[in-house]
């Protein structure tokens, strides 16, 4: 099995529900050893999300591939001990507790760096260190609604709207593991590791800005708000049998369309620009409604106007691209059956990305990732007979 780029890297994980566990699955993804530290109860994931199949959710399946389970209990002593015994011959470590929690347990940044100083520790919070909500507990739709993504969303209807999946804790995930990432790789040039902090909010405004506040960029704003570029093709069109997307960008592509359509005299030179765009749109969404999509976005294509259908997950499934490209894949869980997943995102040439691990059973690997520590076989039994691990 080849080796992914991050390989040789061990990362612990005391993460849980979205935020974290995504970070994570990234970056075992890239060929990191992740090591899940679980309470005796587990990642609330693992029975708090449905549909669950004997026990084991689909949440957490989709968020935990490519990890080993460990079972501390961080109510303990010995279990705090035992994550700083860990973490001393860790690369980097990641929580995403409410804020102070990981310093009253005894493993917050102070202590882990007292025993491990080229550890990269990173904490996911809700929102920014400073301010009055700095140790205020924070879930996705909270943080959708505080960046302005639910007023973005909701503009056209007017009223906010949030979107429809965790994206606030996903965006965060990924903002983590790119920051993480880039900490070991100075630890490495510069022998020293460091805190690194990434608050929900801020990551989701930063995704957020840089396309949708154009009209407060410049200053004074009240100058410019009125010169907002608006997109007309954002929303899908109807057709006789579902929905398309049409993305036009250029003249070209725009009187593509009409030609497409069998309309070159949509495009009127007499008019504006504008007003050529508007009259090519109104008239191709009535036309949409009167031919089937494959047939429309056949034309289209032939035209190189940039188009697409709108799936569903079951029309998706069977998408010929999606096929070809093997996005999707099956593989066989113990006591679950069949389960589907999705290929990890990137490709890379030498060290590929890829499920190299099922996600764990809780508590899987807890002899195994002991032994690997050099802790005696002796030792692990009288931890597990004081309840500190199972």
């Amino acid at each position: 099995m080849t080796d992914g780029p991050l390989a040789g890297f061990r990362i612990l994980d005391l993460s849980s529900v979205i935020s974290g566990p995504f970070c994570t699955m990234l970056l075992g993804d890239l060929g990191a050893d992740i090591i899940k530290i679980e309470s005796p109860e587990g990642d609330t994931m693992r029975t708090f999300s449905r549909p669950q199949k004997n026990g084991m959710s689909a949440g957490f399946l989709s968020f935990n591939r490519n990890k080993r389970s460990i079972i501390i209990d961080l109510r303990k002593d010995g279990g705090r001990d035992l994550v700083r015994r860990l973490a001393a011959k860790a690369d980097a470590l990641i929580e995403n507790n409410r804020p102070g929690v990981a310093d009253r347990l005894g493993v917050g940044y102070a202590d882990i760096r007292r025993i491990n100083p080229r550890i990269v520790y990173c904490s996911i919070s809700g929102f920014g260190p400073d301010g009055p909500n700095a140790n205020a507990p924070a879930y996705d739709p909270l943080i959708q609604g505080y960046s302005g993504l639910t007023h973005l969303q909701g503009a056209r209807i007017g009223r906010p709207m949030g979107v429809q999946m965790a994206m606030a804790d996903k965006i965060t995930g990924m903002t983590a593991a790119l920051c993480i990432v880039s900490a070991l790789h100075a630890a490495r040039s510069r022998g020293f590791g460091q805190y690194v902090r990434v608050p929900m909010l801020e990551a989701l405004i930063a995704f957020n800005f840089n396309d949708t506040g154009f009209p407060h960029v410049l200053q004074p704003p009240e100058e410019f708000k009125d010169q907002m570029p608006r997109s007309v093709t954002v929303e899908p069109f109807k057709t006789r049998d579902g929905y398309i997307s049409v993305g036009p960008f250029t003249d070209e592509q725009y009187r593509g369309i009409a030609l497409a359509l069998g309309h070159p005299e949509w495009w009127d030179e007499s008019l504006t620009r504008m007003e050529r765009v508007r009259a090519i749109l109104r008239n191709s969404a009535q036309l949409y409604q009167e031919k089937e999509s494959a047939e429309i976005l056949a034309a289209l294509r032939a035209q190189d106007v940039p188009c697409a259908p709108v799936h569903t997950y079951e029309s998706l499934f069977e998408d010929a691209d999606v096929i070809a490209n093997q996005i999707f894949f099956m593989y066989d869980y113990p006591g679950v059956g069949k389960v589907r997943t999705n290929r990890c995102s990137a490709r890379f040439s030498e060290t590929p990305m890829q499920m190299r691990r099922m996600p764990p059973r809780l508590g899987e690997h807890t002899d195994e990732i002991l032994r690997e520590c050099g802790i005696e076989r002796s030792e692990i039994e009288e931890l597990r007979a004081a309840a500190v691990i199972k």
